[in-house]
């Protein structure tokens, strides 16, 4: 499935949208719009795509998406139970790029900001005290109206220009490609990674999707993500895992399994690999700082700096 190009309504007077929204859950699947977005969860949990990451979310995250960056946040299963009372709210801020026009953007005080805007490209979300800042600042946002607004969320923008708490979520391999001719090609492949990890795909399975032979497929990959094939779908099932051993309290052994390894050998191995710690150190952690585990979750499941 192609991410759908969502139009967003806006009033004739409204040149930024601001969304305070609450539901049992979140609601839009992969999707795609040209305005710019600054999410904050203020209550939610759920599992996050973005471009070619993949991410626990929970109460308190706040990122910024760039201009078409295929994104979906979606709400952990219990939030779609009818009898679930807990439901969700986010504040939502989406706005174009053009509403600075080229002498303002181009003026030194808002080189931070320009910086910003284009690196979102890649979407990035905010850590630890930033996170505490912006939410704050968000907030504000919120209780105001009109012109204040808007120079609030000019303040907002600078104070994430400057933080330097951050993660990408996406590779730069993907969003160099986001704008381009092989934008929905590379989409298609990652939208049927994400809706099948937990099942065996083979490469000549996947290959035949993107209408390339196994070898050229390789090379395409590979070349749009910084990763094989077969690593990154291993990182998209182990960050699943965490998951299931976190939340859902599956011993380690059904979590590989569930998670779509077919060998527990293998699915300790890269484990390791990736937050330095064997499956059976990580729930330990949970257990002593639940503060360490979050960390552990938010850089080590495909949310990538490089």
């Amino acid at each position: 499935m192609k991410p759908f190009y969502q139009k967003l309504v806006t009033l004739p007077t409204q040149s930024v949208i601001f969304y305070n929204e609450e539901k049992p859950h979140f609601t839009v699947p992969w999707h795609f719009h040209p305005e710019i977005e600054i999410l904050f969860v203020v209550k939610s949990s759920g599992i996050c795509y973005i471009g070619d990451g993949i991410h626990r979310f929970t109460e308190g995250e706040i990122s910024i998406i760039g201009e078409n960056v295929p994104h979906w946040w979606k709400s952990d299963s219990k939030y779609l139970d009818p009898g679930n009372s807990d439901g969700m709210k986010a504040l939502i801020i989406q706005f174009r790029k053009e509403i600075f026009d080229a002498n303002f953007i181009n003026l030194h005080e808002m080189s931070r900001i320009k910086e910003l805007i284009e690196m979102s490209q890649r979407g990035i979300m905010f850590h630890d005290n930033s996170k505490k800042a912006l939410g704050n600042q968000i907030q504000k946002i919120f209780r105001n109206s009109g012109i204040k607004r808007i120079t609030e969320l000019i303040i907002l923008l600078d104070m994430m220009a400057k933080s330097e708490e951050i993660t990408f979520h996406s590779s730069i391999g993907y969003s160099k490609i986001i704008n381009s001719y092989d934008f929905f090609r590379f989409n298609t492949i990652h939208e049927y990674i994400i809706r099948n990890f937990t099942k065996p795909i083979m490469l000549e399975e996947i290959a035949e999707k993107a209408n390339m032979s196994p070898t050229a497929f390789c090379r395409y990959f590979k070349r749009h993500t910084g990763r094989t094939f077969v690593s990154f779908i291993n990182e998209i099932r182990i960050g699943y895992a965490c998951k299931l051993m976190v939340e859902e309290k599956l011993p380690v052994n059904m979590a590989c399994a569930e998670s779509g390894f077919n060998n527990q050998a293998h699915f300790n191995k890269f484990f390791k690999r990736i937050f330095n710690l064997s499956p059976t150190e990580y729930i330990n952690a949970y257990k002593l700082n639940e503060r360490s585990l979050k960390e552990y979750s938010e850089v080590g499941i495909i949310a990538r700096n490089d």
